[in-house]
């Protein structure tokens, strides 16, 4: 939480990054970014941040308080840094801050490298957030089928969805059931 609050100060201006950050030394130079536990890898992000990045980037920082994943951008304007609002990400606690590559240390860390891991990282979490859904929705579907309920089941409910366009561009999807239905009032 301590760290959170020091992003948010930074954020409105009322400390510095290098001022909030002063505290985080160096890090193992070789060891593994995907070995490191999630207080040595924000260490190492902070630190690669106020004395690695170049001038003109911009990284995502992530930290994890109480089970919800923060993420804020850092941008670097020659020695001038800016630390963006910090925004809940995901809210799982079995997320995960960045997928690293097997190669990244701290001396081959850039920028690219930390926008990749957090895209993966993203595409996992939403994969365990979706997996979750559907195994609620294979349990309810069990569940109304015991107590012999007439509600539609998983499967029908997943193809419906898959039959709507994923944007309005105008166009609606009409089921053969909905279709009988608007035949039925036309008719009256």
């Amino acid at each position: 939480m301590e760290h959170l609050q020091k992003l948010r100060e930074c954020n409105k201006k009322t400390l510095t990054a290098r001022q909030a950050f002063l505290q985080f030394g160096g890090t193992e130079y070789n060891k593994k970014l995907k070995d490191l536990n999630e207080k040595e890898e924000f260490s190492t992000l902070v630190n690669w941040m106020l004395n690695k990045m170049p001038a003109f980037q911009r990284m995502k920082l992530r930290h994890k308080v109480n089970g919800d994943l923060y993420q804020t951008v850092i941008r670097k304007r020659r020695r001038i840094i800016t630390v963006g609002k910090p925004r809940i990400q995901a809210n799982c606690d079995e997320s995960i801050n960045y997928e690293w590559p097997e190669e990244a240390t701290y001396e081959t860390l850039d920028v690219n490298i930390i926008a990749t891991s957090a895209e993966k990282a993203d595409a996992i979490n939403q994969a365990k957030t979706h997996e979750q859904l559907e195994y609620v929705q294979e349990t309810e579907a069990q569940a109304s089928s015991q107590t012999g309920g007439d509600t539609q089941t998983t499967e029908e409910c997943s193809t419906f969805q898959e039959e709507q366009p994923e944007r309005n561009d105008g166009h609606t999807v009409v089921t053969e059931e909905e279709m009988e239905l608007i035949n039925e009032f036309l008719d009256i």
